[in-house]
């Protein structure tokens, strides 16, 4: 094609210069062009930032690019150092970036007076307001256009729904007067269930001697001073029977152990007396719960079953409870049947779907529907990284699923979009500085909508980094879009040791479920790096290892740590005969809490194991459990590559042969105290 004033050659060099042009901008590269001298300049720019020094940490940054300039002033930003103008300027450059609720929040108290209303407008359409400053200033903007009707449409949904300081309580009232009126008591009602007390007791003046008495009742039976019967006692006949008031009750006598009690309180009120039923879910759920394990399963089932919900997640977690119910304890497994159905419509996500089919199977197998429980089976194994979908391949006898190898290969990430990506840019420096939670926090924003193969391309990115626990948060964010990537979801970490004195299959899947490989995390408790060992604890266990005890150490020597925590993993399974089910409640709630359960419970090692698992009283052990036993199959397929049958249900219950690596003849950890948390919420 001939084209005119140039031969071939020109329009070669001119490609290549726009090329070039593009790359020098950084346009196509963001992920790519990052010097030593950049990271070195990011660096020190974080060091001053940590000093409180925005001026040198933005000087230092701006020599290390746009990113670490950008990651600097995201950062300014959310430290409430920004003013009203940068920050929106900030979101229309970076508009994909992370955490950008909260730095709106914290702008919109900097809104200048002056500002053009219609870019006040525009600030606030994409995401309404989040305080009454940001609401107030929204209004002024309305009204200053003369759009009185938004204006005030504004001012009721901030009565409705926030909770806002003294200041902004009295503008809007001296502004909206009687637009609010009919709104008062809706206000006050809405901060009760949220337990706001200032903020309710602002209402006062503006509503009834009724609603007065109510709110009054309702804040002191959520409270624990005194007298509370006596304002109970105040409420009017007209405000007694309120769902507010009756909620209140309740959770103060599930929280007292009157589990019969508060039960009668649901009942009473019946599906459609509750006022707002997901208020309830969570403690119909624990109630439930606590009447099973009490022997009073008809009781736990009307309460589980009658719920009066129609979605969420408390819907399909008591579904699933009332179907359980059902069938294990009132023999119907036509209800159960009918309960399961509906859990399995309601999930999406691996772990659910493969409990959805594992009991649908058993509910069928309970009516002689075998090639129906064949089928159900078959759906939740192919779910075989999640505790579940293994019982159910199991059942099934499908064997171990390929995929779960982790073989599946993926582009490199130099090859996909990556390089383009100003979120993954940021993500390069944070682990090149060691910001471990500042790259969670932007990956897990990545895998939120990232195509499947772009996903695998990031999670080998961080594998080769070194930084398993990046690529645990990818395939978790990833999982709950229904795409399993088993590689990255159970990474094989390198921990530093090479002869674990129990199997490596239970070490990874137990720091797994701990600090998902984070070597220098610190839990709320106190707990302490990658196995997550309390201070009383390891302590002990150096004492017996001889070695010396440092809690500097147990942050910053995955090797130490890990000597320690599976030391103690080791006498576990001593004690508790190679039981993995009360190996993992014990390392999670203490070995004394595990003791009183196979008390309690019966010892799961001669019963049924998930009937057993499914009674433990702590949410968090019950789940921690579950995941432990589930990775270390799948652990075992990416150790070794052999898949074969699934023999789940033996090995949890009795896994024997594990070699001994400490001192023989040692009494066991009678010495050690148990992990040293709070008690978790029951259910």
């Amino acid at each position: 094609m001939q084209v005119p004033g140039g031969t071939r050659e020109r329009i070669d060099f001119m490609f290549k210069a726009l090329i070039a042009a593009i790359f020098l901008s950084g346009w196509t590269t963001a992920g790519l062009a990052q010097t030593s001298a950049e990271i070195a300049s990011y660096k020190r720019a974080v060091v001053a930032m940590k000093a409180g020094d925005w001026e040198t940490a933005r000087a230092e940054a701006q020599r290390a690019g746009p990113v670490a300039r950008d990651i600097i002033e995201w950062r300014r930003f959310r430290a409430s150092e920004g003013d009203f103008v940068s920050i929106r300027k900030f979101l229309s450059r970076r508009a994909d970036w992370p955490g950008l609720k909260l730095l709106r929040r914290r702008s919109e108290t900097n809104v200048p007076v002056g500002s053009r209303p219609l870019e006040v407008i525009d600030f606030f359409s994409s995401q309404p307001p989040q305080t009454g400053a940001g609401a107030r200033a929204l209004i002024a903007a309305y009204r200053s256009k003369g759009f009185h009707a938004e204006a005030e449409a504004e001012a009721v949904r901030v009565w409705q729904t926030m909770l806002i300081e003294q200041e902004d309580h009295d503008a809007l009232l001296k502004e909206f007067r009687n637009v609010l009126r009919p709104h008062h008591e809706a206000r006050l009602d809405m901060l009760l269930w949220r337990g706001a007390r200032q903020n309710a007791e602002r209402m006062y003046p503006l509503v009834s001697n009724g609603w007065v008495a109510l709110a009054r009742a309702r804040l002191a039976r959520r409270g624990t001073g005194s007298g509370v019967e006596v304002l109970i006692g105040k409420v009017p006949g007209s405000h007694r029977d309120h769902p507010g008031l009756a909620f209140e009750i309740m959770q103060w006598r599930a929280r007292n152990g009157d589990n019969q009690e508060a039960a009668a309180i649901f009942f009473e009120a019946g599906e459609d007396g509750l006022g707002r039923p997901a208020r309830w879910a969570g403690w119909r759920r624990s109630l439930a719960r606590r009447l099973m394990r009490d022997g009073k399963a008809e009781l736990a089932y009307r309460l589980a079953s009658r719920h009066g919900l129609q979605e969420g997640s408390s819907y399909a977690d008591l579904e699933w409870l009332s179907g359980y119910l059902a069938l294990t304890y009132m023999n119907d497994g036509q209800v159960a049947l009918h309960h399961f159905k509906r859990f399995r419509d309601a999930v999406e996500r691996p772990i659910s779907l493969g409990r959805a089919g594992y009991w649908q199977g058993r509910a069928r197998e309970s009516l002689g529907d075998l090639a129906g429980a064949r089928r159900a089976y078959a759906l939740g194994a192919r779910h075989q990284t999640s505790f579940y979908g293994l019982l159910a391949a199991e059942r099934a006898g499908i064997p171990l699923d390929s995929a779960l190898r982790g073989e599946e290969t993926f582009p490199h990430w130099t090859s996909t979009t990556l390089p383009r990506s100003s979120v993954f840019a940021a993500v390069r420096f944070f682990i090149a500085s060691g910001e471990r939670d500042q790259a969670e926090q932007f990956v897990s924003h990545m895998a939120e909508t990232l195509p499947r193969h772009e996903l695998g391309s990031l999670g080998e990115y961080v594998l080769a980094e070194n930084e398993p626990h990046l690529s645990v948060a990818i395939a978790k964010q990833a999982a709950r879009r229904g795409i399993v990537l088993p590689r990255y979801y159970f990474p094989v970490a390198r921990m530093g040791v090479s002869n674990f004195p129990i199997p490596r299959e239970l070490v990874l899947a137990i720091t797994r479920q701990e600090s998902e490989f984070d070597p220098a995390v610190r839990s709320r408790v106190g707990a302490l790096g990658i196995m997550q060992l309390m201070p009383d604890t390891a302590r002990e266990v150096a004492a017996y290892l001889d070695m010396p005890y440092s809690s500097s150490r147990m942050l910053s020597d995955t090797y130490y740590n890990t000597r320690l925590g599976t030391a103690y993993l080791d006498e576990l399974l001593e004690r508790y005969d190679g039981n993995v089910v009360l190996v993992a409640a014990a390392y999670n709630a203490g070995p004394g809490r595990a003791d009183r359960w196979t008390d309690s419970l019966g010892d799961p090692r001669r019963s049924d194991m998930v009937d057993w698992i499914e009674h433990i009283p702590y949410n968090e052990t019950r789940n921690y459990v579950m995941r432990v036993a589930e990775g270390m199959l799948v652990y075992r397929a990416r150790l070794g590559g052999k898949l074969g049958p699934v023999t789940m249900s033996r090995e949890i219950a009795d896994w024997r042969g594990h070699e001994r690596a400490v001192r023989s003849g040692w009494s066991g950890w009678t010495s050690v105290r148990p992990r040293l948390r709070p008690a978790p919420l029951t259910d």
